[in-house]
C-alpha cells in the first residue's frame, strides 16, 4: 500500500466536510471578520476611508475565498451566474421596484392615521440621492448583498431547509453583520435598535428569499435591494428621520408582508426541511 493509497480516502473525506460545512463556514467567518475590521476601524487601527466600501469588499472577497477552497475556479464563476437571469416575467420587476416604497408608504399612511396627520405623513426627500457616493455605495451594498447573502447563502441552505426557513437564518446572520456597525456607531443610520433591525432583516431576507425561489434572478433581487434601501433613505421611517417606533412599525409591516407573500404564494413548504445527499462538487 503506498502514501498515496492512504492518504486519498483522508483527502476525500476532508474535502466532503468542507463542502457540507461550507456554508456555515462562511456565515460564522463573516461575522467574526466583520466584527475586526469594524473594530479596528473604530479604534483607529484602520483609516475610516476605508470602511465605505471596505466592508462590502472584504465580504465578497471572504466569500469567495471560502467558496475557492471548497470547489475551485469554477465555483466562484458561478457565484455570479445568478445576475445573468433577466428573462423573466416583467411582474417580478415591478415587485422588485415598488415593493420597498409601497411597505414604507404604508407604513406612513398607518402613522398618519394614527396621528390624524393622513398622508402628509409621506414625504419624500430626493436630496440624499444626488450625491454619487451615495448612489454608489447604494449599488455596492445592494450588489454584494445579493451574491453573498441571497443567491449563495440562501440558495445553499434551502437544500437542506426550506426557503423560508433558509432565509431566516440568513436574515440573523446578516443582522449579526450590521450589529458591529450599530454598535460602534460607525457609518449607519444612528438609532437603530438592534431587536427591530433584526425583524427588518428577517422580511428582508424573507422577500429578498421570495422572489430568488420563484425567478432564480439575482438581477430581480438586485432591483428590489437598490429599491428598498433608496426608499429608507426618501421615506421618513428611520429613526434618524422618523423616530424609533415608525421604524419598528415599518420592520413589523414588512416582515409581516413578506411572511404573507411566503404563506399565500411560496413556491416551497413554509417550514418543512429537506435532505439532499451531498455531491462532491468539482
Amino acid at each position: 500500500m503506498t502514501v498515496d493509497t492512504i492518504k486519498a480516502p483522508v483527502s476525500g473525506t476532508l474535502r466532503r466536510s468542507f463542502l457540507e460545512h461550507e456554508v456555515w463556514i462562511f456565515l460564522f467567518g463573516a461575522i467574526l471578520l466583520n466584527a475586526l475590521f469594524i473594530g479596528a476601524i473604530s479604534q483607529g487601527v484602520l483609516p475610516m476611508k476605508l470602511y465605505n466600501f471596505g466592508r462590502f469588499l472584504l465580504l465578497g472577497l471572504f466569500l469567495a475565498s471560502v467558496v475557492l477552497l471548497a470547489r475551485g475556479p469554477r465555483g466562484v464563476l458561478e457565484l455570479a451566474r445568478p445576475m445573468l437571469v433577466w428573462r423573466i416575467h416583467p411582474a417580478w420587476y415591478l415587485l422588485a421596484l415598488g415593493w420597498g416604497i409601497g411597505m414604507s408608504s404604508l407604513t406612513l399612511l398607518g402613522k398618519g392615521i394614527l396621528t390624524g396627520q393622513g398622508l402628509a405623513e409621506i414625504v419624500m426627500e430626493f436630496g440624499v440621492l444626488g450625491k454619487l457616493g451615495t448612489i454608489v455605495t447604494i449599488l455596492v451594498a445592494s450588489f454584494v448583498g445579493e451574491i453573498v447573502w441571497v443567491s449563495y447563502s440562501v440558495d445553499r441552505l434551502q437544500r437542506k431547509y426550506s426557503m423560508f426557513v433558509a432565509s431566516q437564518i440568513v436574515g440573523v446572520f446578516w443582522t449579526l453583520w450590521w450589529i458591529p456597525m450599530v454598535v460602534f456607531d460607525v457609518g449607519v443610520i444612528p438609532g437603530l435598535p438592534p431587536f427591530f433591525l433584526l425583524i427588518s432583516m428577517l422580511g428582508i431576507a424573507s422577500m429578498c428569499a421570495f422572489i430568488y425561489s420563484h425567478t432564480h434572478s439575482g438581477l430581480a433581487v438586485l432591483v428590489l435591494q437598490v429599491m428598498l434601501n433608496s426608499s429608507l433613505l426618501v421615506l421618513p421611517v428611520t429613526p434618524r428621520e422618523g423616530n424609533i417606533t415608525t421604524f419598528a412599525s415599518f420592520s413589523v409591516v414588512y416582515f409581516l408582508a413578506a411572511l404573507t407573500l411566503h404563506l399565500c404564494f411560496g413556491k416551497n413548504p413554509l417550514l418543512k426541511s429537506r435532505e439532499r445527499p451531498m455531491q462532491l462538487e468539482s
